[in-house]
């Protein structure tokens, strides 16, 4: 299905609610789709054990943290020290780190006190057609204070 695409240029993300029965079967699927540079995101980390199975197993590019542990982290402080491990386990093995679901300024802030420098939510920008966007950032060159 991606023979001709720019592989280089892909991210495939494997959700929390995808089932995997045999991860030796995928991997070696996903091997030579890898190795010409396609990435591998585990999507809602943190929402459930079968997203600690992909990210052992998958061994993925990006984890994303999911809005569950997103929407507390100011907060909560179990859901910030279940983000501080999975924030710890990606630096460990090579992964970065996207926190899904930011919408408020506390929220961003425990954020980047966890080193956490990749981020998505309506407090960065809502959803909308590429040809709706801008050319340029507003900001040019440099995102705003309180922005990623």
């Amino acid at each position: 299905m991606l023979a001709g695409f720019p592989l280089d240029r892909l991210m495939l993300e494997v959700t929390e609610h995808t089932s995997v029965d045999d991860y030796v079967q995928i991997a070696a699927a996903l091997k030579p789709l890898r190795d010409s540079g396609l990435k591998l995101a585990v999507d809602d980390a943190g929402a459930g054990y079968a997203s600690f199975r992909h990210i052992l197993k998958l061994q993925p590019d990006v984890i994303k943290l999911d809005v569950s542990l997103i929407r507390q982290i100011d907060s909560d402080t179990g859901c910030r020290a279940l983000a501080g491990a999975l924030i710890r386990f990606a630096e460990e093995t090579g992964s970065k780190i996207v926190a899904e679901g930011v919408e408020t300024v506390e929220e961003l802030r425990a954020l980047r006190e966890l080193q956490v420098n990749k981020a998505q939510g309506y407090l960065l920008g809502r959803p909308a057609l590429i040809d709706a966007l801008p050319s340029q950032p507003a900001w040019g060159d440099s995102p705003p204070a309180g922005r990623l």
